[in-house]
């Protein structure tokens, strides 16, 4: 905002990168690839297109008109369609700014491998614990499984103070991302060694076993003080991204352009010399044929068409407010549905483009391996910070090369989407902040989310990035498309808004869209909550809980719980700032009286509905009898 006017993009194409910057992501790399393998390879098209046109679009639609019509961020933009649904806009901030404390993390690892890479630092020990058998020209994957095998011999009969841990060059790479870059925390390790030693101290009987339970509590406590330790290059990383994030918007969106004119084609570009060299290494066709040989038998499952729709959800940055936000320095006459249908076809684009990057490796490596290709590639950040090093390693100098490139990638697509989110929150808070600076609301804005990056810096960092991830990506992001939907389709008029689009736009509205928005999408997103909601009550997300007692209460259900209440309280909703604490006090005295955490949440559900239920309407009685 400058001089009373709001800021505005320097065109319409200008506009679409800045969009597809946001939608195009880290995700892209490694979500989209790993979720199409496992739900039917080339059939997963099917599902992802159908949720791309029934659910994507017309959201993507329904946000870059709410923006652009109310030139507004997302709590006034919510609010001037009711006053009571401003914190919806509220909401949809402080999930994507919660988003944005642990997406830097991510960075912060495409960081340290983008200067791992010209060393190839994970062939290394990491320390002079390991020893690293490596595969050496001529030297088959058997042969060095065998060498490693003589090397055991050799380090078994040593004191276990001497004795050194062997590992091969593919191990290693799972190492080093362990140790190097995360920490040297292991959650899983963790939990099953204690499990495992706290089953043999429950077999000892006597005084023996006072005393092994009281050692086991202590190295418990010992290595929970240790999770608690700061990673130094973490939080280096994490500083200097949130500096860039701050450089890049703090003179506002003109300067934003200027930026995506650069960071969204540059990685595109090399993804496409990544691709041309993927698909000159051997095994390569047998990757990508792994990745588009269709299994049709599996689009019956409902669970490929679940997939299908959250992934197109959440790649395409919807719920975050980040594209009400962009929409919102738009002039009233942009077009809205076509800009919305070229921002969803190229982010899509994008995932389908860099499976082919991915793959191609990933095939390669299979090959190298001698083993299957859906045996070698990994889930999540595991499949670009182990898998793909890893098939970096064997290809010898070019390695080198490629692994730059690749991560440089990674850090242009990961910088679009972070500060896209931060900007977002900017619109927001600045349409109620107008006498405050802009850069000086940017700091302010950027120092805090250095802050709140602090915990993922931790050496237990990626637990708590795991869980906050699955509470922000399956409810946050979910919850606020479904009250976008619900807002727009049931408390403001659907017709308005699609003749407004259809004024402007190059491709018209129909009955299709009202149809999507009002019962089709919040149907899915109901679905999608429901069945995520069940899983996470009936079995505790991750089994965190064996390693930090209250672990998923605070970082999972308590962090939601607490955004939903500031989000209620900003947008002045005393009635939801009401029901959220009654919830949680209801679930907190419950569980005191020994109930089980489902048995608790669904017996102070049933209370706040009901009662909250009864209340409401009693109150309406009372207004109309002061209003009579």
């Amino acid at each position: 905002m400058q001089n009373g006017k709001r800021d505005r993009w320097r065109g319409r194409f200008v506009f679409i990168m800045a969009a597809v910057g946001s939608a195009v992501g880290l995700g892209n790399v490694w979500r989209f690839p790993y979720v199409a393998f496992e739900n039917g390879g080339g059939a997963f098209l099917i599902p992802y297109f159908v949720a791309l046109i029934t659910a994507g679009i017309p959201l993507m639609i329904l946000e870059y008109a709410l923006g652009q019509k109310f030139q507004s961020g997302p709590p006034r933009a919510m609010g001037q369609i009711n006053k009571g649904f401003k914190w919806v806009g509220w909401m949809a901030l402080l999930v994507g700014l919660s988003i944005s404390f642990y997406y830097v993390i991510i960075m912060a690892y495409c960081w340290f491998f983008t200067f791992a890479s010209p060393g190839m630092e994970w062939t290394k020990p990491v320390s002079e614990k390991y020893i690293v058998v490596t595969q050496e020209k001529d030297m088959t994957h058997e042969d060095m499984l065998a060498r490693k095998a003589e090397l055991e011999k050799i380090e078994a009969p040593k004191p276990e103070a001497e004795r050194k841990i062997v590992v091969t060059q593919d191990e290693n790479a799972q190492v080093y991302f362990n140790e190097r870059v995360l920490g040297g925390f292991h959650p899983d390790e963790w939990r099953k060694a204690s499990a495992e030693k706290y089953d043999e101290i429950m077999k000892i009987e006597g005084v023996a076993k006072t005393k092994a339970l009281a050692d086991w509590q202590a190295a418990r406590q010992k290595k929970n003080k240790e999770a608690f330790s700061f990673v130094p290059h973490l939080v280096f990383f994490s500083f200097l991204t949130w500096l860039v994030i701050f450089l890049i918007i703090f003179k506002g969106v003109k300067n934003v352009g200027k930026v995506v004119m650069f960071t969204v084609p540059a990685p595109i570009i090399l993804m496409g010399i990544l691709i041309i060299q993927g698909l000159s290494l051997e095994g390569a066709g047998q990757g990508i044929n792994f990745f588009l040989t269709p299994n049709w038998e599996i689009l019956s499952e409902p669970k490929v068409w679940l997939a299908a729709y959250s992934q197109i959800f959440f790649s395409l940055s919807l719920g975050f407010g980040i594209l009400i936000a962009y929409a919102s320095y738009q002039p009233r006459e942009s077009d809205v549905s076509n800009n919305a249908f070229m921002t969803s076809f190229c982010n899509c684009a994008t995932s389908f483009y860099a499976s082919f990057a991915v793959f191609s490796v990933v095939g390669y490596l299979a090959t190298a391996m001698n083993k299957p290709v859906g045996d070698v590639i990994n889930a999540g950040p595991g499949l670009v910070f182990v898998t793909y090093p890893l098939a970096l390693a064997k290809m010898g100098d070019i390695g080198r090369v490629v692994g730059i490139f690749f991560f440089l990638s990674l850090l242009m697509l990961g910088i679009d989407s972070a500060f896209s989110i931060v900007e977002g929150v900017i619109t927001g808070i600045h349409d109620y902040t107008k006498k405050m600076k802009r850069e000086v609301l940017v700091l302010i804005v950027c120092l805090v989310g250095f802050i709140f990056s602090l915990p993922y810096c931790l050496k237990s960092g990626l637990m708590w990035l795991d869980i906050v991830d699955n509470w922000m990506g399956n409810y946050g992001l979910a919850f606020v498309g479904l009250m976008e939907c619900v807002v727009v389709g049931y408390f403001f008029t659907t017709q308005e808004l699609k003749d407004y689009v259809n004024e402007h736009s190059e491709i018209k509205l129909g009955g299709w869209w009202d149809a999507f928005i009002k019962f089709l999408t919040p149907a899915v997103l109901i679905y999608l909550l429901a069945s995520v909601f069940i899983k996470n009550i009936v079995s505790p997300y991750g089994d965190y809980h064996n390693i930090f007692a209250h672990s998923i209460n605070i970082a999972g259900w308590g962090y939601f719980a607490f955004l939903l209440l500031l989000a209620f309280g900003l947008g002045r909703n005393w009635f939801g700032m009401v029901a959220i604490i009654s919830l949680l006090v209801f679930t907190l005295i419950l569980r005191v009286t020994g109930l089980t955490l489902a048995a608790s949440t669904m017996g102070a559900l049933g209370v706040v509905l009901l009662v909250g239920g009864f209340l409401a309407c009693l109150s309406l009685t009372f207004k109309k009898k002061r209003g009579a």
